[in-house]
């Protein structure tokens, strides 16, 4: 079954989307509304949606910025951007922040569910594929709301500030002691290995699938030292960042980078 979101800070224009289609029959389980960006962040956290109707104005902030926030946490919600008027501007804008599709408000039944069988195929009466965490191997839905929401506001990060366990548990205004117990014993891990192994399954995206430098994706997964990036990917991978980049490289390729560039750990 699915679940599907609506945002919208309009209540008239969330009661019709929700009058739009008898839901069910198309395999949702749970609809669910937010009036605002912060509303829609704390119910996409809670529900994790297959699909979402998101207006593009949320009270002053854009259904676009909740979309680039969200896919960043970890969802795979398909997003379809509702918007009083065409401008080629806002839909690339929208496009490029990850929306599987773009339409006129109010839409009618029959655009909805059009991008709903393109982008969940098969759910006019199709079950949901479980969303599996790469890093925990396990489907977020054996784990508890709670301990879903530590997981994705890890993956997503908090606006810019660290992502330790004291700053989530201040944005859940919740003690951070009980969060560490609760994600330790849902899920073996420590929110610390968690965030670090995230990290290292991030730059490892990037180094075998981009030719941006080495000490350029240690910054961008967010270590400012070079030197302390190296040693914690070795020690989860088994190699250097420098060897992972030279294994991927297929033959024919040119090396995306030399190797003397590669960072050392200071001894």
């Amino acid at each position: 079954m699915y679940r599907l979101l609506i945002a919208d800070s309009s209540a008239e224009a969330r009661a019709g989307l929700r009058a739009l289609l008898p839901w069910r029959d198309y395999g949702f389980e749970t609809v669910t509304e937010a009036d605002s960006y912060a509303a829609a962040v704390d119910r996409a956290l809670d529900t994790r949606p297959h699909a979402a109707l998101v207006a593009l104005d949320l009270g002053g902030r854009s259904g676009i910025d909740l979309i680039g926030r969200l896919l960043t946490a970890g969802l795979r919600t398909a997003f379809c951007v509702l918007a009083p008027r065409e401008e080629p501007a806002l839909i690339l804008r929208a496009m490029r922040a990850g929306a599987r599709d773009y339409l006129l408000a109010p839409p009618d039944g029959g655009e909805v569910r059009a991008f709903l069988e393109r982008a969940l195929p098969g759910c006019t009466g199709g079950e949901a594929a479980p969303d599996v965490d790469l890093i925990l191997r396990v489907d977020p839905a054996q784990l508890s709301p709670l301990a879903n929401k530590i997981l994705l506001m890890a993956r997503g990060g908090l606006d810019a500030s660290p992502v330790t366990l004291t700053a989530i548990a201040e944005a859940l205004h919740m003690n951070s002691k009980y969060l560490g117990q609760v994600f330790l014993r849902e899920t073996g891990m420590k929110l610390s290995e968690y965030v670090t192994a995230c990290r290292m399954e991030r730059a490892a995206r990037l180094i075998t699938g981009t030719s941006e430098k080495i000490s350029v994706i240690a910054n961008t997964v967010g270590y400012s030292q070079p030197n302390r990036f190296y040693v914690h990917f070795k020690r989860h991978f088994g190699v250097s960042p420098g060897d992972m980049r030279a294994f991927s490289v297929r033959p024919g390729d040119a090396p995306a980078e030399d190797a003397s560039h590669e960072v050392v750990p200071e001894l």
